[in-house]
């Protein structure tokens, strides 16, 4: 029967692995029919004691053949006590390999167990535990002990390898660093705390029951970084009686972390980690390069507008200087011009009606000829006033050439400064996009930005919502605890069970006395009883009155037989004596302790003992029970109040804290709050883009300004040149008139003093008179013509000079304007410096830390999935073969059978005895 099951045992323990044997491939291996496929699985199996030392360990090794044909092959294995488990037979080792060369018809497997060889397992377990506080030098201690056991357990991956790991940066470079790398394992660790464990917890396992009353623990550990760590560490602890260490096994199998479905999620998480955090530096890296683009520009849009600055400048020094005096003065010349031609007309007019009337009365020039020379007197005083009136229009036509001239060249220096205001306007418009563009680009970033912020207050905000449940939990625990009035809660089972414990202490009196009247009896059926010193009523009752009368006289003598006279003697002294004490409560009972010392052992154990105890456990769980001593530490239920108290204040105040830093959608600078720097920021972008748009407006309003105003200057230019030669065509023409009026002066003269001739040719002096008074008529329409000219002239000269004026105060205010401009502009090439060192470049580190963190965490991933591939198997598998490997760690318990077997078997004797002394008894009374 044992060694049936010592080999189903082993049977089960080499079939763990198979279950994890996911693949299989064909072997490198001789086949005549169908391939042969071989999986290999190996099973290291140690045996542990309490503590977690090895004593013992083996590996069992399993060969799968499937299929049919002939295999040649060599298996690497241990070959320290290599022994075949399912035949007599051995096998060949040749350098540390088994070879196998078999005929595989359907199905074979191979067998083997041999002595693990290896330095030290890839796995180790320490346990150490502690009994009400305090650390027990070794497990064995806690044997028999009661109180409250605790038990630690430290699980460490002990296949640490430092190995060189290439990581991408988040700059798209390759970086070596040298990192621990483990062969990655994943395991479970399980145990079963008898039904004498009570208030069993632990923070880390799962419980259930084990169908026998007992607890059973599982705890699951994952011995890998990142995704775990290489040390594992957790345990239980239970209120306890009778003390044993629970024996524990450790299961565990190195996994691929790249190949499993369970740590695939881990796995793509890193590496889309990376991804993102090379993104980020992208995107950081384009932010910085367009902000340093914004710079450039902004820098360039600064020097243009200096320029355009002292353009305007120059312009309405031009405008103010020259070009409106020199407007103002035509206007004033063209004035006096106008009033000359005025009276010049007046004149002429006079003279035209003169001449006709000289011509209408030439028949009366003989009668009249006293009248002809007070007329030609007169006529000689006109032709010197139109004599001095030409000479003035010949020097106000003078002025007006020279006032032109001055006005043609100004204008042609105001046409060129207006091109080049033009040119720069044009200029600066094409770059003003690039500018919004830019400012568009970073506000996009900032409502990222500004969205992340809204996220990340939102899922704070949960955090008391995910609070919830440690608030239920406490509450449990609080109601768990409960009251001593209470009995379905801990206090009142405590309550309960001392008012029992108390209860139990007459009933063990009662059993001493039972006991002591059984040892009595004993003595009297052994040695006889004098009639001085009786039966007692309390032991025998009824029969006392017999006994202690005549009819019992023959119970007054011992009986002859003396193996009975042993007997009943040796029962009687394993009874004891009534006046016994307990001895020392503190020590273990001694092995020599009668049956009356075990009695007043156990009544001081529990009501000495055990009922303090418990008295001082409901005080640990709530000091404000009754018979607490005054001023008690607070017990687990205020504890709880308080844990309960400060989880409420730690989350409300790390949720308002972090929400308060983060801010309100509403929060500006001021508040000093992320959300008020990013919305100031984002105000600020607002700010630039509204004056870029407003800028580029303007800037497109004053270039198209500037083209009207460059093509209306080309327009003064023309005309002006026009000015100047109907100026010149003036000047010629009034020389000529002040000429004609000298000559004609000369000649009124001469009439004055040809009256005579003149009267002696009265017909040729009529027809001299009639072609006199048409050249009159043709004066007199040329002056009013002129008249007509000048003051047209005038009156465009003083529209002119107003028309200037405006245009001078115009180029002032876009001076002034250009000023502010350029004033203003100058912080935009500082800000998109500032945002990029500040923000951009910072947000390109951040990402590149997160692409070299995740990175660096899949290539430790990567390391490891490779040992596992690599190195999982301990000793490794034929070539082509699937594979598996699973380590089984048991861990000893400690129950102390070999004292408890001694104790049960005297008190087994004890009660043997008790039952023939109660039959000799009870016959002897029977046959009386």
């Amino acid at each position: 029967m044992t060694a049936r099951r010592i080999t189903q045992g082993l049977a089960a323990v080499i079939a763990v692995p198979t279950v994890f044997v996911l693949t299989t491939s064909p072997a490198l291996a001789s086949a005549t029919a169908d391939p042969v496929t071989i999986t290999n699985t190996e099973t290291v199996q140690a045996r542990l004691d309490p503590s977690g030392k090895v004593d013992t360990a083996r590996i069992y090794e399993q060969l799968a053949l499937t299929g049919n044909g002939k295999v040649k092959l060599t298996n690497p294995v241990s070959t320290k006590g290599l022994r075949n488990l399912d035949s007599w037979g051995g096998y060949s080792v040749k350098d540390g390999k088994m070879t196998v060369d078999t005929t595989v018809d359907g199905e074979q497997r191979l067998r083997t167990v041999s002595d693990f060889d290896k330095k030290k397992l890839p796995i180790k377990v320490a346990v150490t535990y502690t009994l009400n506080g305090k650390q027990l030098k070794k497990p064995g201690d806690v044997v028999g002990k009661k109180g409250r056991l605790e038990a630690h357990y430290v699980v460490e991956n002990t296949s640490a390898r430092s190995e060189p790991v290439t990581v991408t940066d988040g700059y798209g470079k390759q970086v070596t660093e040298q990192a621990d790398v483990v062969i990655p394992m994943v395991g479970q660790l399980t145990t079963v705390l008898p039904p004498e464990f009570g208030n069993v917890s632990s923070n880390e396992a799962n419980k259930a029951g084990d169908g026998k009353g007992g607890t059973k623990l599982s705890f699951t550990v994952t011995l890998f970084p990142p995704v775990g760590a290489a040390t594992a560490e957790f345990g239980w602890s239970a209120q306890v009686k009778d003390a044993i260490v629970p024996e524990a096994e450790l299961t565990a199998l190195p996994v691929s972390p790249l190949d499993s479905p369970t740590f695939k999620t881990a796995v793509t998480g890193y590496e889309s980690g990376a991804e993102k955090g090379t993104d980020l530096v992208e995107g950081g890296t384009e932010l910085d390069t367009n902000l340093i683009k914004l710079r450039d520009g902004s820098q360039k849009l600064l020097s243009g507008l200096l320029q355009l600055n002292a353009g305007a400048k120059t312009l309405n020094e031009g405008m103010a200087n020259k070009i409106a005096p020199g407007a103002n003065k035509v206007s004033s010349s063209l004035a006096q011009l106008a009033g000359g031609l005025s009276k010049l007309d007046t004149g002429a007019s006079l003279l035209r009606t003169k001449m006709g009337e000289a011509a209408t009365g030439a028949d009366q020039l003989n009668t009249g000829a006293g009248k002809l020379a007070d007329g030609s007197k007169e006529l000689n005083t006109g032709a010197n006033k139109l004599a001095k009136g030409a000479g003035d229009l010949n020097t106000g036509a003078g002025k007006l050439a020279k006032g032109t001239k001055d006005v043609n060249a100004g204008a042609g220096k105001l046409k060129t400064g207006t091109g080049k205001l033009a040119s720069g306007l044009t200029q600066a418009t094409g770059k003003a996009p690039q500018l919004i563009d830019g400012l568009n680009r970073v506000s996009g970033g900032l409502k990222d930005v500004q969205d992340g912020l809204t996220l990340m207050y939102g899922q704070i905000g949960t955090l008391p919502k995910e609070a919830e449940p440690l608030h239920a939990g406490i509450s449990q625990l609080r109601a768990g605890i409960g009251s001593v009035d209470n009995p379905a809660t801990l206090l009142g089972g405590l309550q309960r069970l001392k008012s029992q414990l108390n209860a139990a202490g007459p009933g063990i009196d009662k059993m001493r006395g039972g006991v002591h009247c059984v040892s009595d009896a004993l003595d009297a059926v052994s040695n006889g009883r004098s009639k001085e010193r009786g039966y007692s009523e309390a032991c025998y009752g009824a029969a006392a009155a017999i006994l202690n009368g005549p009819a019992g006289e023959g119970n007054r003598t011992a009986e002859s037989n003396l193996v009975k006279k042993m007997i009943l003697d040796s029962v009687a002294g394993r009874l004891g004596e009534i006046g016994d004490g307990p001895g020392d409560l503190d020590e273990p009972l001694p092995d020599s302790a009668k049956l009356q010392v075990a009695l007043a052992y156990l009544k001081g154990r529990l009501t000495e003992r055990a009922v303090p105890g418990l008295t001082q456990l409901q005080c640990g769980l709530d000091n404000q029970v009754a018979g607490c001593a005054p001023g008690a530490k607070p017990g687990l239920d205020q504890g709880l109040q308080l844990v309960d108290t400060s989880v409420s204040k730690l989350v409300s105040t790390v949720v308002a804290k972090v929400q308060g830093g983060i801010g309100t959608p509403k929060d500006d600078p001021t508040n000093k709050t992320l959300r008020g720097g990013i919305n100031g920021l984002q105000a600020g972008v607002g700010q630039i883009q509204a004056g870029g748009k407003t800028l580029l407006a303007g800037l497109t309003q004053l270039s198209d300004g500037a083209d009207q105003v460059d093509s209306g200057m080309g327009s003064l230019v023309t005309g002006s040149g026009q000015l100047k030669a109907g100026a010149g065509a003036l000047a010629d023409g009034t020389g000529k008139l002040k000429t004609g009026a000298g000559t004609l002066a000369s000649g009124t003269g001469r009439l004055s003093a040809g009256v005579g001739v003149l009267v002696a040719g009265t017909k040729r002096l009529d027809n001299g008179l009639f072609l006199l008074s048409g050249g009159t008529g043709q004066l007199a329409n040329g002056l009013g013509t002129a008249k007509d000219g000048t003051d047209q002239l005038a009156a465009g000269s003083k529209e002119l000079a107003t028309g200037i004026g405006t245009a001078t105060d115009g180029s002032e205010k876009l001076a002034a304007g250009l000023t502010t401009a350029a004033d203003k502009a100058t912080g935009i090439p500082d800000g998109a410096k500032r945002l990029s060192a500040e923000g951009a470049q910072v947000l390109q580190k951040k990402g590149a830390d997160t692409a070299l963190d995740f990175g660096r965490r899949y290539g430790m991933l990567s390391a490891a999935a490779h040992r596992a591939k690599a190195e999982g198997m301990p000793y490794g598998a034929p070539e082509g073969a699937a594979s598996a490997t699973a380590y089984s760690l048991k861990l000893a318990g400690a129950t102390g059978e070999g004292g408890r077997s001694w104790v049960r078997l005297f008190a087994g004797l004890a009660l043997f005895a008790v039952a023939v002394g109660a039959t000799g008894l009870i016959r002897r009374r029977a046959r009386h």
